[in-house]
């Protein structure tokens, strides 16, 4: 028989929290663990190491599900399901920019568990080195990993320096929502100022004429790729 995933679940609920860990070992996964609070799943999940975690929304103290797993997931390997009462656009919105690959929507059954849970685990993380010369984004531009360059029609666009390290950058997390301070530590040395970042990127969408990056002002800043747009 296969090794099974790894499973941590947050949960600020204690039946649900154990009505998932007795689904989950039934279909024989690991449940490595149970918290309630962001702050105890963040570290839980640093030190874990799960392939899965199944993450509420609204948690005990003052980090939310959202800002634990965006944490969570740019630190380590894993794939997040987020658990939610709600069933808005806005809200799933929110929740996946924050690094989830799906969410399920309270009361849930057996079988919506584990079939979200083997789907997201089929998924394939995107990642850099998969990518062999470039990629293609929204609004028909393209990212030359290879020239360092970005492209509209074949032709290169000049944005300058900066604007470009960004752009890079945000290809290489491609789809992914990157935090502010993240992108600011990359692109300056002692900047921590927002405000510097949002005039950057401003300026570079009004340079393309087109918003190629997308602004989530609670959680960071993100570039998708043609695929993601069609989905």
């Amino acid at each position: 028989m296969d090794k099974k995933a790894t499973i941590l679940i947050v949960e600020d609920e204690k039946i649900p929290a154990e009505f998932f860990k007795e689904i989950l070992e039934i279909n024989g996964y690991e449940v490595l663990g149970i918290c309630d609070k962001g702050a105890d799943a963040i570290k839980s999940a640093l030190s874990l190491k799960p392939d899965v975690i199944f993450m509420d929304i609204m948690l005990k103290d003052n980090i939310s599900g959202s800002e634990a797993a965006l944490k969570i997931s740019t630190s380590i390997d894993t794939k997040i399901i987020f658990l939610t009462a709600h069933s808005d656009e806005e809200m799933i919105e929110y929740a996946l920019d924050a690094g989830a690959v799906n969410y399920l929507i309270k009361p849930y059954k057996e079988k919506q568990i584990i079939t979200t849970l083997e789907m997201a685990l089929k998924q394939k993380k995107d990642v850099t080195s998969k990518q062999e010369r470039g990629i293609k984004l929204a609004g028909g531009f393209y990212y030359d990993f290879i020239n360092k360059n970005l492209q509209l029609n074949h032709k290169e666009v000049e944005i300058g320096l900066k604007s470009l390290e960004l752009v890079e950058y945000l290809c290489k997390n491609i789809n992914r929502t990157v935090p502010h301070d993240e992108l600011l530590d990359y692109l300056y040395e002692n900047e921590k100022n927002k405000s510097t970042l949002r005039t950057l990127i401003s300026r570079l969408n009004k340079t393309l004429k087109y918003n190629l990056i997308n602004n989530n002002s609670k959680l960071g800043y993100k570039i998708v790729s043609v695929t993601e747009e069609k989905l």
